[in-house]
């Protein structure tokens, strides 16, 4: 067996491309006598050409006709140049690296292959002795040789471009398949995140994907606009939907007992801690810890927040040892945290582990057209759990609420659909005349009261329609706290000495009355 026929032999058994590649370039050199052999070829799209076995990354574009290779490609004619003729090439820089300095009794040949065929699939470039490579396309054994040589390296593309099809196939499905998921969770949380607009949309997506991710959530929005529904859902469609859902309002607990809260306490660590006392911490350990209102933390307790969510390590007051507690944060805030950290009252290197998947609820006023579907689910719960029957609300209620700027948003409509209702008989739908009614309450509580005949007999037919006392003094108390907040923005301190009660009284109505800041 010669050697052409043994190396042909020894390409069948190869399966990899440069292995392949490097193979047939060294047979050319042994048995042909060259210095230099390198293998050109198109690209996957075709717009450039390339040396496939060289250290350097040479390539130059088809139609780019100041090489050799070019000129080849597209006569799928073979050309030989003398070291007179090569001369002319020397001005492209990719192929004088290429061919290097031949001796004086060289030449340099650029063979189509395959040979004889119209279409070339590749080049091969040679260096060597002037009478070797001159007429080389007449030689039988290189010419079987080469043409075996196309043959298995086109059987090993075919073979990586089924791989590569199959990959890119599994991809897709795969792909597909979350999609699927994601839109499915995404039409099954509209139950719970109501709304049909196209910011309801984007928002329901966007807490799909960030609950499939295992970044940090801050959830930022108007006062009543959903917030922990937003992170209850980011914790319920996410993988640790089994574990606990920890939460507290970090503005509703005063500062020196918010830190013994989230990290717990040992006995005897402080006089009055009889017991040991495990932290909102460690009981959300697997799960996920809702920080809301995390903007009211103090510098000193944002500092240990932060060791806690780089370390996963905490330590509980009068407590020797660390103890680690693996959690997801979600938090939330209704003040501009950028603001705060520009201030100085928030940390600028908390800010940023708290920014890594940030959510924009929008306000009612940005989605105005949600507004009669959250009506109507919020009568359908005042009936369920009132086990009254009020049949929905008026086209002509809805037109005004649709036009109301309500600064508590979501929360304030819910609220006053439930006064509403309260004042509405089984059977009958709320009429324009109690929103309307209750919606100038809402606009006179800071302004001067002069009331006049017309007034005070509204008012008494107002006051005839309450049936439930507790219920209605309890709205009027969420109306003007609510009321106050948002005439201070947000500012508890002054809104809880302009309502004449301390701040830490404030702080409980709200928690209990769940009122946001």
């Amino acid at each position: 067996m010669n050697l052409w026929l043994r190396k042909a032999v020894e390409q069948g058994e190869l399966r990899d491309e440069t292995a392949l590649i490097n193979q047939y370039t060294t047979t050319l050199k042994e048995q042909i006598g060259l210095s230099l052999a390198h293998v050109i070829m198109p690209s996957h799209d075709g717009s450039h050409l390339e040396v496939i076995d060289h250290p350097q990354s040479i390539k130059w574009e088809v139609n780019d006709f100041n090489n050799p290779f070019s000129h080849v490609l597209q006569a799928a004619t073979p050309m030989c140049m003398s070291l007179k003729k090569l001369l002319y090439w020397r001005s492209d820089a990719g192929f004088s690296a290429l061919v290097g300095m031949p001796s004086s009794n060289e030449m340099v040949a650029i063979y189509p292959l395959p040979t004889g065929n119209a279409k070339v699939k590749a080049m091969v470039l040679m260096v060597g002795a002037m009478g070797k490579i001159t007429h080389l396309d007449e030689l039988v054994e290189w010419q079987e040789y080469s043409a075996i040589f196309m043959n298995q390296l086109g059987f090993i593309k075919d073979i990586g471009n089924q791989a590569t099809q199959k990959v890119d196939l599994v991809g897709s499905i795969e792909r597909l398949k979350k999609e699927g998921e994601q839109k499915e969770s995404a039409l099954s949380l509209a139950g719970r995140l109501i709304g049909s607009s196209d910011e309801m949309q984007k928002l329901r997506k966007q807490i799909i994907i960030a609950a499939q991710s295992t970044l940090t959530v801050l959830v930022q929005g108007e006062t009543g606009t959903g917030k922990e529904l937003v992170a209850r859902a980011v914790h319920d469609y996410s993988n640790r939907s089994d574990q606990p859902f920890i939460a507290i309002n970090c503005a509703a607990i005063p500062e020196n007992l918010l830190e013994s809260e989230l990290f717990g306490y040992e006995k005897g660590a402080f006089s009055g801690a009889d017991s040991k006392k495990v932290g909102l911490v460690a009981q959300a350990n697997g799960g996920t810890l809702f920080l809301d209102e995390i903007g009211d933390m103090s510098p000193s307790l944002q500092a240990k927040l932060l060791r806690v969510l780089e370390t996963c390590q905490y330590r509980a007051l009068g407590a020797k040892e660390e103890m680690s507690s693996d959690f997801r944060l979600v938090a939330a805030t209704h003040v501009n945290l950028l603001k705060s950290v520009q201030s100085g009252d928030f940390r600028q290197d908390l800010y940023y582990r708290l920014f890594q998947y940030p959510l924009m609820l929008p306000a009612l006023s940005k989605r105005p057209a949600d507004i009669p579907e959250l009506a109507f689910k919020f009568v359908e719960q005042f009936n369920e759990k009132h086990q009254t029957s009020v049949r929905g609300i008026s086209y002509s209620a809805l037109d005004l609420l649709k036009q109301c700027n309500l600064p508590g948003n979501v929360r304030e409509l819910r609220h006053l659909i439930e006064f509403a209702c309260i004042q509405t008989d089984d059977e009958e739908e709320i009429k324009l005349s109690v929103v309307r009614d209750r919606v100038q309450n809402l606009l006179v509580f800071d302004a001067p009261i002069q009331e006049t005949a017309e007034t005070s007999v509204s008012n008494v037919s107002n006051l005839e329609r309450i049936r439930d006392l507790k219920r209605a003094l309890t709205g009027y108390e969420i109306d003007i706290i609510r009321s106050r907040l948002v005439k201070f923005g947000g500012d508890r301190a002054k809104a809880a000495e302009s309502l004449g009660i301390p701040k830490r009284t404030l702080a409980h109505k709200c928690l209990k009355l769940e009122i946001e800041a």
